[in-house]
């Protein structure tokens, strides 16, 4: 197996490897990618507004900031400061200030290096239909300089190194393309759900600020994250 791979990568000439650094360079933003969505988005609970919510009418914000930051989703740093600041005897103006201010900077965390997918993609298949040029301009440019016996083997292997890269750029951008769509889907529900989870801790707070000191709160927009 890694003789036939070797062989491949070999025969497809210079744009092989380039094409191969832009697989390496895919693979770790997938994985990188794939650990935060899958493992550091990963809510602790079914409903972590709830449990947060719950862990302050019982008078234990300690433990639930403790659970929060054993995983430092958005959502979870979000929630993290509310309570935070609710804990400190913050009033709920400052509490929702700090909220918002924190989310200028998790609202991106969720689309962090999605576009280098598509930039590789279009990349892996540029460097494929350039090396495809390449082959088949040594391929013809040396049928002018040897025998007639020796033709068939240059314009062959020409036009080997000039399919094994568009074949190979091929093979790469499209599992990129692939995992940009997927994770651009991703980030859409996890914004959705950052955004969503994140304003009914602060009208549950709300309610509970107006309800302690026995006077309504002035409404808030309906909307932390800005597009």
């Amino acid at each position: 197996m890694f003789t036939t791979l070797a062989r491949f990568l070999s025969e497809g000439g210079a744009f092989m490897w380039l094409i191969l650094g832009v697989l390496a360079f895919a693979s770790a933003v997938i994985l990188e990618r794939l650990w935060f969505y899958h493992v550091t988005c990963r809510p602790l609970s079914t409903d972590p507004v709830g449990s947060s919510l719950e862990a302050l009418d019982t008078g234990e914000p300690e433990k639930v900031l403790a659970e929060l930051e054993t995983r430092p989703s958005p959502l979870n740093h979000l929630l993290s400061v509310a309570i935070d600041r609710y804990r400190g005897g913050f009033s709920f103006e400052e509490i929702r200030q700090a909220v918002e201010e924190s989310a200028v900077t998790q609202f991106p965390r969720l689309g962090r290096r999605i576009g280098y997918l598509a930039m590789a993609a279009n990349v892996s298949t540029l460097a494929g239909l350039l090396g495809t040029i390449f082959g088949l301009q040594r391929s013809f440019s040396s049928l002018a300089l040897v025998a007639g016996a020796e033709k068939a083997t240059l314009l062959a292997s020409g036009i080997s190194q000039a399919m094994n890269t568009t074949a190979f750029g091929l093979i790469v951008a499209i599992p990129c393309m692939i995992a940009h769509a997927r994770f651009s889907s991703t980030q859409n529900r996890l914004t959705e759900e950052l955004d969503n989870g994140t304003l009914r801790f602060l009208n549950q707070l709300e309610t509970r600020a107006g309800i302690q000191t026995g006077s309504p709160l002035e409404s808030r927009p309906t909307t932390i994250h800005q597009a």
